[in-house]
């Protein structure tokens, strides 16, 4: 006997979208929907972001011991228009009942895909549905919105805006979506950096191939999250005074310059980049210090009319010889002020076109404002 679950609903038309808005049990809600959760390897179209466990516990016990409570709405899509049929029993106020087939909807799910995806109360359904163990079924009334029709661009950019407006959701994963929902030209114009920072991911000769985390969950091999990197590239373009000068507003050059300089920068500290967690430069303000670092070694490359990997890497190497290890040369050191203060210090020690480093230079300076002090002094 096919399973059915029925809800008393209204139909109406909200902002455009085709939707059912009415009550049911909470295991009921659960059982007919499921969450749709982004894997970069797994999952990488999925809209959810990852489930907190603790997160959907407090939800639970709080439904469930709470006498007086109250939650919004939970917000589901309909992939799969076979996992539903509606019977009109009010023409004028558009009520009736959603018959959901329940059969349908496992097959489905046994299939590897989803017929009503959860956009927003995944939190809340996670262990409603009594599935899993220790966790009985909730059975009180709560209220749910069936949005119909969608796109799956479309649900993703309304899980955008629930969880961007509401519950801030990861920074990286919010800028994945912005790459997934806008043209490339597009976003060419309107997020230089984060164009920028998603093509140092996706080309396989970038040093980042691969390594990027889109979730914000920093799990090798994607141990720098892409957020991290276009505040970095933001940095690193705004510290050259030349790079979008000789690029012309051509941010394919940028980029190409851009790349050749991490790539040397992964040549100038290669177990950096092999064994990330004993080193500081590929996190936080070791990443920002490489990018205001890269403004000026870019613009030295430019005026000597030299981009290749060989010579940004001359560069870095004709100063001092840094530890990066996480007890090195900049324990310590933390956010952009921090990462400043790393650039600067290894700018100074870079030497200047008369072969002399900014250190040099000062203690040089210094000596001989102390010898003629001492002149001064000496009497005649």
């Amino acid at each position: 006997m096919t399973k059915i679950i029925t809800f008393p609903v209204l139909k109406s038309d909200i902002l455009g979208i085709p939707t059912y808005r009415g009550t049911g049990l909470l295991s009921d809600i659960a059982k007919i929907s499921k969450a749709d959760i982004f894997d970069e390897v797994a999952n990488p179209k999925g809209t959810q972001r990852d489930l907190k466990i603790n997160h959907a516990r407090s939800a639970y016990n709080y439904v469930k011991d709470q006498p007086l409570g109250f939650w919004p709405e939970v917000i589901l899509c309909v992939r799969d228009p076979k996992a539903l049929k509606f019977d009109m029993v009010d023409n004028n106020l558009g009520a009736g009942y959603l018959h959901t087939d329940l059969d349908h909807i496992e097959k489905v799910s046994a299939g590897g895909n989803i017929a009503i995806s959860r956009v927003d109360g995944n939190h809340r359904l996670h262990f409603a549905d009594g599935k899993t163990e220790k966790y009985p079924p909730i059975d009180k009334n709560a209220s749910f919105c069936l949005l119909m029709g969608l796109s799956r661009d479309q649900e993703i950019e309304l899980f955008r805006d629930i969880n961007n407006n509401l519950e801030r959701m990861p920074t990286s994963h919010l800028d994945f979506i912005s790459v997934r929902l806008t043209p490339e030209e597009l976003l060419k114009r309107t997020d230089p950096s984060l164009y920028i920072a998603q093509k140092l991911d996706i080309d396989f000769e970038s040093p980042f191939y691969n390594r990027i985390s889109k979730s914000g969950n920093k799990t090798p091999p994607r141990d720098v999250p892409l957020r991290a990197l276009k505040s970095g590239v933001t940095i690193l373009r705004s510290s050259s005074k030349d790079l979008s000068t000789i690029a012309e507003n051509d941010l394919d050059i940028e980029y190409s310059i851009i790349k050749n300089y991490f790539l040397a920068v992964k040549a100038w500290q290669p177990k950096a980049w092999d064994e990330p967690k004993k080193y500081l430069l590929l996190r936080g303000a070791g990443l920002w210090a490489t990018c205001y670092l890269g403004g000026a070694i870019i613009d030295r490359c430019l005026a000597e009319g030299k981009i290749e990997i060989s010579y940004m890497l001359q560069q870095l190497k004709s100063g001092r010889d840094w530890n990066w290890e996480n007890n090195g040369d900049f324990k310590g050191f933390s956010g952009h002020g921090g990462a400043k203060e790393i650039a600067d210090m290894v700018k100074r020690n870079l030497p200047t076109k008369s072969g002399i480093s900014m250190v040099a230079l000062k203690a040089k300076i210094r000596a001989g404002t102390e010898k003629t002090a001492q002149q001064k002094k000496t009497p005649k």
